[in-house]
């Protein structure tokens, strides 16, 4: 069920009769669609002025409430304005066929296509929800009401680990006038709240249609089936639902207890997105992403930034390591600052961002204003990836424990030897002549002042360093520092490794 048509096609466009001539000043289109269905297509596109790549969706317009719910779509996007946990628009036009929007561009997949893959552990779909329920309190504290949440709606920015989710497709939303109920009947029958079908709902609707979310997440199946939409509104209207199939089995008593606070007949007695971010499902499976740049983040940046180039590169290759908490909680706080959601931010930006998002106290302004931005920039591009961010302002006694140190220990040791050639570390990085020449300068010294003979006229390439020593230089302990954990040694495979 839904309150706008479908069907229609391609034929037609702007002006001169071309899909996306509207759009072309500005956007250079890609003509093969990454995506298809009942409205329409999506493409990629590159801003002609900064080369950027953004997703531009184009929408059949096959009849006036088609065109009615693009506006609509537009218009309350433009309200919204933009959220992390929101794929926002950039840009939008319209033509005789179509309407056009260009977005950030999510290429992580539905979270629906995670469900039905059965790949979505209790704890993921904890962090998942917690995202959605970050969107929802944005939208509903300005009276906004999605009205076809469901899991299909839900994107991963990305396919890498820790992935924020965004929130998408508002041709259904509708603003509310204060204190004023919505009666129209809309949305996907399976999520729609009691309320919807009653005709006379406000912004709680959604948080039912999160519980629906939340059962098919954790069991693989609806709440309220049906062999037609009159058996599922019957089923809706009554409240029937079991816990009973196998598949609840392993689920944890709170996750149960979470779905049944949303799955409440009665709005005024159904959680809230306050409460839900604070129920124990929730604060016990994920950290909370609600984390903000303060002055504690900054202080840790500024301390990233003081760091050797080789510390700074490894920290920025255990960004990944982190656990799954951890790194989305992260790349939230990345995503708040990443005002365009290409993924990159440039240092300019990031200045003016971090300034934006923090309420700037006497300590803060004076850390922010000492803090060197280029030195995240490890590929010299001028942007900062959420990679660089994370590497720099996750703590240490997050990123260097023994877990992760030997995890990316063994991943540069690709041989299995037990120590790390110069060739192995620098082969993370590709030719990057400033970490080249900073090893380099500390072997030179190796050999000058560790009177080891065996170190003699060898080369870069075969000097080779312990795990011990490795952990030492990453964590810059007083006791040995880079020159001391440097000698021309190396163990072969198998052989007992020295300590």
């Amino acid at each position: 069920m839904g309150c706008c048509g479908a069907g229609g096609t391609d034929a037609g466009g702007g002006a001169d009769g071309k899909k996306f001539a509207v759009m072309s000043a500005k956007w250079d289109v890609s003509p093969d669609a990454i995506g298809e269905g009942g409205f329409g297509s999506v493409h990629l596109c590159k801003n002609r002025s900064n080369g950027k790549t953004r997703a531009i969706k184009a929408m059949r317009l096959s009849s006036d409430m088609d065109k009615e719910d693009f506006l609509n779509e537009v218009k309350i996007m433009e309200k919204i304005k933009r959220h992390r946990n929101i794929c926002h628009i950039l840009d939008s036009g319209i033509d005789r066929r179509f309407g056009y929007l260009v977005m950030q561009s999510c290429s992580g997949g539905e979270l629906f296509d995670r469900i039905a893959n059965k790949n979505m552990t209790e704890q993921d779909a904890a962090i998942a929800v917690q995202d959605i329920i970050a969107a929802l309190r944005y939208i509903h504290g300005k009276r906004i009401v999605h009205r076809d949440l469901k899991p299909e709606n839900v994107l991963y920015k990305d396919k890498e680990p820790g992935s924020p989710l965004k929130l998408i497709d508002f041709g259904l939303a509708v603003q509310l006038a204060p204190k004023h109920f919505e009666s129209e009947i809309c949305g996907t029958t399976s999520y729609m709240a009691p309320e919807v079908l009653n005709g006379h709902y406000q912004t709680e609707c959604d948080m039912w249609s999160l519980g629906v979310m939340v059962f098919f997440m954790l069991s693989g199946k609806l709440p309220f089936t049906g062999r037609n939409d009159a058996e599922k509104e019957a089923k809706i209207l009554s409240g029937q639902m079991s816990f009973s199939a196998p598949s609840w089995d392993k689920i944890s008593s709170d996750g149960k207890d979470f779905v049944k606070a949303l799955l409440v007949a009665d709005p005024q007695k159904r959680m809230t997105g306050k409460k839900a971010l604070n129920h124990p499902w929730i604060t016990k499976s994920a950290f909370r992403g609600e984390t903000t740049i303060n002055e504690d983040v900054i202080k840790t940046l500024k301390q990233h930034a003081q760091q050797t180039r080789f510390q700074r590169a490894m920290r920025h290759k255990m960004a990944t390591l982190l656990t799954t908490q951890e790194l989305h909680q992260l790349r939230n706080m990345f995503e708040s600052l990443d005002a365009d959601g290409t993924g990159t931010v440039s240092i300019e930006e990031m200045n003016h961002a971090l300034k934006d998002a923090t309420a700037l106290d006497d300590a803060a302004s004076k850390a922010l204003a000492s803090l060197n931005l280029s030195n995240f920039d490890l590929d010299g591009d001028g942007e900062i990836d959420w990679r660089e961010f994370v590497g720099g302002c996750v703590q240490d006694h997050h990123i260097y424990n023994e877990d992760n140190i030997e995890r990316l220990f063994n991943e540069i040791d690709t041989d299995r030897s037990g120590t790390l050639s110069l060739k192995e570390i620098t082969s993370l990085f590709g030719d990057d002549h400033e970490l080249m020449r900073e090893l380099g300068a500390a072997l030179e010294k190796a050999r000058l002042n560790d009177n080891d003979p065996t170190n003699d006229g060898k080369d870069l390439s075969e000097m080779y360093m312990t795990k011990q020593e490795f952990k030492a230089v990453l964590q810059d302990r007083p006791e040995m520092d880079i020159r001391a954990a440097t000698r021309g040694r190396r163990n072969a495979p198998g052989q007992k490794q020295q300590v």
